[in-house]
């Protein structure tokens, strides 16, 4: 099944704009808990800037996505990172392997059914004391109320009962996107540890 459209631009165009944006705000709340050394795992990779970073900080990073044009990007930009190009969802996620684990503003790209079987593999492949860190979309979001995936705050700590929280914030403003659409932002930005 086609990866669902970009809900704002064509892939090309949004790349473009994300290669001219800096390393979203949510690393710095990352960085005191990642580990010297071990397997980082980046779920829509996009451009790279996260995996840029987590490579500077001596992880072995895989990045995955399903777009050609990020694989192309990330290719040019990282290649010491291991690329697959795929949906996240459909890929084979080895057992206890990950210490760090970034789903950045990707996880709402699934339906509600998809992210039901995936999320407990995703588990599966992270090793206790890993750290998970994401976006997901509230239902004030605008992307949430044309189709996206969105989530009420208690439905995400339960996804999330098996870690421990180590930051949570709630993002809900009027802004616009990478290129410059006007847009009604709810997102609650996560950062925990698998117990």
């Amino acid at each position: 099944m086609p990866s669902k459209p970009n809900p704002v631009s064509t892939w090309r165009e949004y790349f473009a704009s994300m290669l001219a944006m800096p390393l979203h705000p949510l690393y710095a709340q990352i960085d005191p808990y990642l580990p010297k050394h071990g397997k980082a795992l980046e779920l829509g990779a996009g451009v790279g800037h996260g995996v840029l970073h987590l490579l500077k900080k001596g992880l072995d990073v895989t990045a995955v996505d399903a777009e050609p044009e990020a694989a192309r990007i990330l290719s040019e930009r990282a290649p010491q990172a291991t690329i697959i190009e795929s949906r996240f969802k459909d890929k084979d996620l080895p057992s206890a392997t990950y210490d760090v684990v970034v789903a950045g503003f990707s996880l709402f790209f699934l339906t509600q059914q998809e992210l039901s079987e995936f999320w407990p593999r995703l588990l599966a492949s992270m090793k206790s004391g890993a750290i998970f860190a994401g976006e997901f979309l509230g239902l004030n979001d605008d992307w949430a109320k044309e189709g996206y995936l969105g989530h009420p705050e208690p439905e995400i700590r339960r996804m999330l009962s098996s870690f421990e929280i180590l930051h949570w914030q709630e993002d809900e403003r009027g802004g616009k996107t990478s290129q410059g659409t006007t847009k009604h932002w709810h997102v609650y930005h996560v950062v925990a540890r698998l117990r």
